[in-house]
Formats: structure tokens, sequence, C-alpha cells
């Protein structure tokens, strides 16, 4: 039966694959240690390896551990060796760090997912070495026994590093011994392990084994490529056709973006289901995007992780047609109109206004308005209909066209109105 990863006791025994290998990794805390001192990202199952990966030196010139040689090859190198579902459930967190002899902590802490344990996280204090204070004594340490800390490599006890910087060293790193006392030694030193920590979500599952269930997070498929396609342009709303699928089964969330704009969601959305982006091919969403080079993203979340595909398109609308979604009916015969346009008018703007008083019927009679006068904000029309007659009554419509000149000088349109007789 599989446990709740928050529910295992600090010291038990987790399997990881690193490298396409099972590894074995401990719970050294449970929850956020000191919501004084740690983000709220912190709040998560702290696993440390059980043994030391490599063996390598910190840094050449750098012992600041946010620069250092070290750090990069965690959030890199060894963080690709992790199995994909680790990689995906990992937390992104800040950890308390020493920046230019300041500890950064809180909001301010460094960014993370893979990371070496402090001098302060494995229980010790200025008492013991000359440190900084970087966070708290995780749950693993309270004892104080140098028994916790030791860690092997090839079956060996070695010396594995801290992100500690010493206080009042130019090149010196605490280092945890052999035996699991605290020792300070210099960045260059090649033959200090490596002993990789993470943070997990408290609601990731274990089986029987120890071995973690990994949730497999959504994918997003599409017959136009994957994710970053170009779209080239597009003048019109159009149709992209793509398909959700969970490899567990999970129900999905999916969000459509615009430029980072929230335009459209799906919710309960189950594996398998083929959808088409509504901003792109709904008229009225359509028209909410803007000119220019576009980026559609698709949002996909299964409530445990969640998974961007995105495209992009350059959108290059030069005309647009505007009418009433529904005419005005009347009692009698509507033989005049006038109507007043309100925006900004480019002087090479063209503006066609067509009318009709028998917008009921199943072929209305549109009459092409003449009488247009325009300024560089407002335009006026006077019309008088040729049409006399309604099968199903009088009611009025208009279909006003504008068009980009050959400027290239884009207008508006903010309102139309009138009055008709």
């Amino acid at each position: 039966m599989a446990t709740r990863l928050g529910d295992m006791a600090v010291g038990s025994t987790v399997k990881i694959k690193v490298n396409g290998t099972l590894m074995d990794f401990i719970i050294v805390q449970q929850g956020n240690p000191d919501s004084t001192i740690y983000d709220a990202s912190c709040n998560g199952t702290w696993v440390l390896m059980n043994v030391l990966y490599i063996l390598q030196k910190w840094d050449s010139r750098h012992p600041d551990y946010a620069s250092a040689d070290i750090s990069d090859y965690l959030r890199n190198s060894f963080f690709n060796l992790l199995e994909p579902g680790c990689r995906s459930a990992i937390k992104s967190v800040k950890i308390p760090y020493v920046d230019n002899e300041t500890v950064q902590y809180g909001a301010n802490g460094l960014p993370v997912t893979v990371f070496l344990l402090s001098a302060s996280e494995f229980g010790w204090t200025s008492s013991n070495v000359p440190i900084y204070k970087e966070g708290s004594r995780l749950s693993r340490f309270h004892d104080g026994m140098n028994s916790t800390r030791v860690a092997r490599y090839k079956g060996s006890s070695r010396y594995y590093w801290t992100r500690s910087k010493a206080r009042g060293y130019s090149d010196g790193v605490v280092t945890v011994t052999s035996d699991g006392g605290p020792e300070v030694k210099t960045l260059y030193a090649n033959d200090v392990g490596v002993r990789p920590a993470f943070i997990l979500p408290k609601e990731q599952l274990v089986s029987s084994n120890g071995t973690i269930i990994w949730n497999q997070p959504p994918e997003v498929t599409s017959d136009v490529g994957a994710t970053g396609a170009e779209l080239g342009e597009k003048n019109e709303p159009f149709t992209l056709p793509y398909t959700v699928t969970d490899g567990d089964g999970d129900p999905m969330t999916v969000t459509e973006k615009v430029n980072g704009v929230e335009l459209a969601v799906r919710e309960n959305v189950a594996t398998g289901t083929e959808l088409t982006v509504q901003c792109l091919s709904e008229k009225a969403l359509f028209q909410q995007i803007l000119n220019g080079k576009n980026t559609l993203t698709l949002e996909v979340d299964d409530g445990k992780t969640s998974t961007d595909w995105t495209a992009t398109f350059t959108k290059n609308v030069t005309s647009a047609v505007l009418s009433l979604a529904q005419p005005l009916t009347a009692d009698d015969t509507i033989t005049v109109t006038a109507l007043t346009l309100e925006g900004s008018f480019p002087a090479d703007m063209s503006l066609t206004v067509e009318l009709t008083n028998n917008a009921l019927d199943e072929a209305p009679v549109w009459e092409n308005c003449t009488d247009i006068q325009r300024g560089e904000s407002r335009a006026f029309t006077h019309h008088a209909f040729a049409n006399k007659t309604a099968a199903r009554g009088f009611a009025f419509n208009y279909k006003v066209t504008i068009t980009r000149g050959e400027s290239g000088t884009g207008g508006t349109l903010t309102m139309i109105g009138g009055v008709i007789g």
C-alpha cells in the first residue's frame, strides 16, 4: 500500500533513480525548518542522498555558493540525471545563503532545485566552526550525533561539501569530515564529495518498497508541431486543434493565454480529449488580440504538475466589419437614418457604410450610404431608404467596414450611435 511522503518519519529512506539507477535518499526534514528564516516554498519533505555521488572541487575561485561551479553542477548536470518524474516533482525553493558576507534568507533566499545543505542545517554553530547562520538545524541532526552526518563514497567514509563558506577565510568552505564533524577546506580541493539534497511535495506517494510513485505530467500534442511552433501571419480567426493526455488519467484544467493574458479556461478535461483553441477560433476572443507578434500558451494542469505548450503567430488584421447583433425593430416604415461614428480615422482609411430597413427578412436589402462626412475623430452619415417593403416587419441594421490605408496607420472605432425615422 502506498504511503504519503509527508507522513514518513525523519530518517526513513526512499528510492529515486539517478542516471537510471535506483539510489537511496534519507528524509532529513518534514516541513519548513523555520518560517522566520526560510521562504514558504521550503515547506515540503527534505531528502538527502545517502551516499556521495561524485568527488569534485568546489570552484577554482568563487567561495560564494551562488556562483560556484558546484552549485552549477547540481542545478544542471545532476538535476538532469534524475528521472523525469522526479525532475517534475522537485520544488523550486529559496534557501538561505551567503552573498558578499551577508546572509540572504526568506524571500531573498537563493532560488534552487538541487542544493547542498548548509553547516547550520547540519546542526553546527559558530562555536563549532567559523560560519554564518545559513538556516536552522534539520530534524535529522537534532541529536547532535556525528554518525547521522557520515556518508560514503564507493564504500569508504569521505569528506563532503556543505554550501557554507567559512567566515574569515578567502577560499575556505566548511566540509563534513569522514567521521561526521566539521572542518574547513580550501575550495580547490578535488577529493571532497558531493551529497545532493532537494525538497519534494509532501503529497508524493511512496510504494511499500520505498520507491517513489511519480506523477506523470500532462502532455499537449498538436499537428502543427511541438512546443515553440511558429504559425505564421493570421488576419482572421483560425482553427488550431490539439490533444491533452495524462498518463495517470487525472482530470486536467486547460488555460489558454495570449501574451500571458488568460482568455479561456476548460476544467475537468479527460485524458485524450481533442480540443480547439477557443481564443483563436472564436471571433469575439480573437478580436481582443492586438496586431503584431503574439505568443499563445496552453497551460495544462493535473492538480499536481503543469505543462506549457507554446506557439507564436503574427496577427495582421487591416479591416473590420461591424453590425448590430440584434436588429432594431420598428412599428412603422423606416425611411431615414443618421449615424454618428467616433474614434480615430487616418486620412487614408477606407470607410464604407451599408444600411438596411428590412433586416429580419430572409434576404435583406442593403443600401450603400453615400452621404458620409468624416473628420479625424468623427464621421456622420445620412441616408434615405429606397426600399419600402419588409415581409417580416421593418428592422434596422448597419454594416460598417473600415480598412487600413496604404500608410499602414491604424485607427479605432469606439462608438456607433444614431437615430432612425
